[in-house]
């Protein structure tokens, strides 16, 4: 059977030439190849472009280029000791899986994933895998698209848009945005709530159906402004409801460009009705009040003019009495000093009370009219109060005799016997209170006690009565001028009320006080007053102070 075989010829050796020839082209092809693989690593190892080279199988990093190394903030070394996998931030294990599957896949795109650098540093990337032969077993190559910028700008955007979004849902005025054809484009809930319209109903309609009609001329004068180059138009519009209801707004509106060419204006308005409304009723109230101004002012210089003449004629009237009773005083004592029977003696002394009555009523008069119109002044010096008081009670106690009344009075030592003020309307305040005590008591006593208050700095007297008192009802206007408790005390008592408002003039102009109050369950009643305590070393002279 081997002779059957046919024999191949016997091997021709190459000759040394061919060899050399041989051995040459060879290292000419190592060469390439040197070179070429030097041109790849300086390709993969200096691309700026993150690449790196991996295990399909374990995921191992393999090699990495200077770009990842910059981006991730590792060493060669150190990364060439990671997986992939620890380049990812936290996720679940299903996640963990789904991720592991497809970075061992052939051909793949992932992203964006989260990674994080060495410093911990998080990176938004992209990843684009494909094979690549690494001595003689497959590998895989990836390049790492760094997105973190993109992302974090999107994010801000996204951010940026849903506050946006949220000022103009929730603002409180009224937020439209209109195309220079005068179309809504947009409006917020505030636009909703105040015409009544869903937006629905109204985009992409005409403004001018929430325009009164008399103000859709505006609307096209404010679109024409804008154009015309002018950057903000501010107006009132009159808005009208879907139910009909008319609102004042105030509007403020401006253009909104793109690629710098006008393309809408958005506009913002504020709800002005009650604010109209308000300042209307503060036009009309302001125009009656003036009008009453007016009737007040010409009824005061009406009430002035009055109250002038009544106080000349007050007077002028009681100068005018005054002169007459005068006389006829005089000449009643001078009649008093001539030989009479007693029913004569009688009467000139009945002429002689009422002449005495009827001149305090004048002086009353003219005292009260004088502290009205401001001519009253005080002549002050150092007088001596515990005389002034004796000489007061003196006086009247001859009329409370006559009553049948017990006329008593007592002074605090305590009190200077040199007090600075105006000896006769002192006098003048003591005689009207103590008068007006005797006047108004029937049965009892009167009883005065002068001294000082209990802070010891102002002069204080109070007249205690027993008789028909004050009731509590008209207390606070029994100082008022020409007022008596009911129409019978002028009949009763006699007098015009005047008495008590000259003392509160006259405390007031001396800076005092005066009051009354009841006595308990004792009848009668208690006048007060009180005066600033002004005292002196200066020696008192004796004076003849007498009232009126």
């Amino acid at each position: 059977m081997s002779e059957g075989r046919s024999k191949s010829p016997p091997t021709q050796l190459e000759s040394p030439d061919e060899l050399r020839a041989r051995v040459a082209q060879l290292e000419d092809s190592i060469q390439g190849l040197q070179s070429r693989l030097s041109a790849y690593d300086q390709i993969f190892l200096q691309n700026p472009s993150p690449a790196m080279v991996y295990d399909p199988a374990s995921l191992r990093i393999q090699e990495a280029n200077d770009g990842v190394l910059a981006l991730y903030s590792y060493t060669r070394e150190e990364l060439c000791g990671l997986t992939l996998l620890d380049l990812f931030g936290p996720m679940s294990v299903k996640d963990h899986e789904e991720v592991r599957l497809e970075l061992s896949r052939a051909v793949v795109t992932l992203g964006p994933l989260m990674h994080r650098t060495a410093t911990r540093r998080e990176l938004f990337v992209r990843m684009v895998i494909f094979p690549f032969d690494r001595n003689g077993r497959g590998s895989r190559i990836v390049l790492i698209q760094d997105e973190t910028r993109r992302r974090l700008a999107e994010d801000a955007l996204r951010a940026s848009e849903e506050r946006y979004r949220d000022l103009f849902e929730n603002a409180n005025d009224v937020i439209f945005l209109q195309d220079l054809k005068g179309r809504l484009l947009a409006v917020n809930r505030a636009a909703e709530y105040l015409t009544g319209y869903s937006r629905n109903e109204i985009l992409g309609q005409d403004f001018s159906i929430l325009i009164a009609p008399q103000a859709h001329e505006q609307i096209q004068d404010s679109i024409r402004a804008h154009l015309g180059g002018s950057p903000t138009q501010r107006f009132e519009l009159p808005v009208i409801s879907k139910i009909g209801t008319r609102r004042a707004l105030e509007v403020s509106t401006r253009i909104i460009y793109r690629g710098g060419h006008p393309v809408a204006i958005q506009g913002i308005g504020r709800d002005v009705t009650e604010r109209k409304l308000s300042q209307q009723r503060l036009i009309e109230s302001s125009r009656e009040l003036q009008l009453k101004n007016e009737a007040l002012s010409t009824a005061l210089a009406l009430a002035r003019e009055a109250t002038q003449l009544k106080e000349q004629f007050l007077a002028n009237t009681s100068h005018e009495l005054r002169t007459p009773m005068n006389g006829i005083m005089g000449m009643v004592n001078l009649l008093k000093d001539t030989p009479l029977v007693p029913e004569q003696r009688e009467y000139v002394e009945a002429i002689n009370g009422c002449a005495d009555d009827l001149l305090i009523i004048i002086n009353d008069l003219l005292d009260s009219s004088q502290i009205e119109a401001g001519h009253l002044s005080l002549n002050e010096e150092f007088f001596d109060p515990h005389e002034s008081l004796k000489s007061v009670v003196k006086m009247l106690s001859v009329k409370a005799q006559s009553k049948g009344l017990f006329l008593t009075h007592e002074l605090d030592p305590a009190l200077p016997k040199a007090v600075f003020g105006d000896c006769v309307r002192f006098r003048q305040i003591l005689t009207n209170l103590i008068a007006n005590a005797v006047k108004f008591t029937s049965v009892g006593r009167v009883a005065v006690w002068m001294g000082l208050n209990e802070t010891s700095d102002a002069l204080y007297c109070e007249v205690v009565d027993s008789g028909i008192g004050v009731d509590e009802s008209i207390r606070e206007r029994i100082f008022e001028a020409f007022f008596q408790a009911d129409g019978t005390m002028s009949r009763r008592f006699g007098g015009t009320g005047l008495g008590l408002t000259v003392c509160k003039q006259l405390v007031d102009i001396m800076g005092g006080r005066i009051g009354t109050r009841d006595n308990g369950t004792d009848p009668g009643a208690t006048f007060w007053f009180e005066l600033p305590l002004r005292t002196g070393t200066e020696p008192v002279v004796p004076q003849q102070c007498s009232v009126g």
